[in-house]
């Protein structure tokens, strides 16, 4: 179950509470799908990650834009892709069910990617916005 730590912050407060909520839905999505869960439930915690991850992608490519961080496309680029594969795995999901295969592609495309996003681009965007604002 992934879990937030305090060393996934970026400084930035409001991107920092965002990313906390994303790696809890994960979790809630990770531990319905362990727990068997009806199709409903995990149906609506998609759907909920899916809202959810639009707007912290939306929110995060806003303060880039503010800052002119040199990195924005590489960064929608990453949002872009991201986001196409979450709603592939979705329409599995909701065309076949859960299987081993797809439980381990949640677990890899989504749970590593956001992992590896935070502490590797978004952490950089970080570093370059507190340098910005001073």
């Amino acid at each position: 179950m992934p879990e937030w730590k305090d060393e996934y912050k970026i400084g930035i407060s409001a991107v920092d509470a965002q990313h906390k909520r994303l790696f809890q839905l994960i979790g809630e999505l990770q531990a319905a799908i362990h727990d068997g869960l009806r199709s409903s439930h995990i149906v609506s915690l998609l759907d909920s990650l899916d809202q959810y991850k639009t707007r912290h992608f939306n929110l995060e490519e806003q303060y880039m834009n503010e800052s002119d961080y040199p990195g924005l496309a590489e960064q929608r680029e990453a949002h872009a892709a991201f986001t196409a594969k979450f709603q592939e795995l979705k329409s599995v999901y909701q065309d076949k069910g859960m299987s081993p295969q797809l439980v381990n592609d949640i677990k890899s495309e989504l749970i590593g990617w956001v992992q590896d996003h935070v502490t590797g681009l978004d952490r950089e965007f970080g570093q370059y916005y507190q340098d910005w604002k001073k």
